[in-house]
């Protein structure tokens, strides 16, 4: 948890076209060790190699999807009501977070939780 607020000061100050940027660059990293990885989730969880081979390709397409959401929606925006009322929506990380993933698929879990968090400029535990 300290470790989760510390870092939560310099991550969610980072610019989020950055934030962006390093999850394409994990999901790039996981893609191409696709094989590697399918082989020690299956160590590690006795499951099937074709399950597991699904659930790291689905984690990639996580990484990937949020990476260019948070590009796409990473400003606020203000909107006139009528008679002279204004609203505004500010985007800023809520801050430390916490996912609790399912035993059974451990990394695609892990995934869509930590991805939209890490995105959008919270740290995860």
């Amino acid at each position: 948890l300290l470790a989760a607020k510390e870092s939560q000061k310099e991550w969610g100050s980072t610019a989020p076209s950055h934030r962006a940027g390093i999850l394409r660059r994990a999901a790039d990293i996981m893609s191409k060790n696709i094989p590697l990885l399918t082989e020690l989730e299956t160590l590690d969880t006795g499951r099937p190699i074709r399950e597991t081979e699904y659930d790291i390709v689905e984690g990639v397409e996580c990484l990937r999807y949020y990476s260019g959401l948070v590009n796409a929606t990473s400003s606020g925006g203000s909107y006139q009501f009528g008679g002279g009322s204004w609203g505004y929506t500010l985007r800023e990380p809520l801050g430390v977070t916490l996912g609790i993933g399912a035993w059974n698929y451990p990394i695609q879990s892990a995934l869509w939780k930590s991805s939209p968090a890490l995105a959008f400029g919270n740290s995860m535990i």
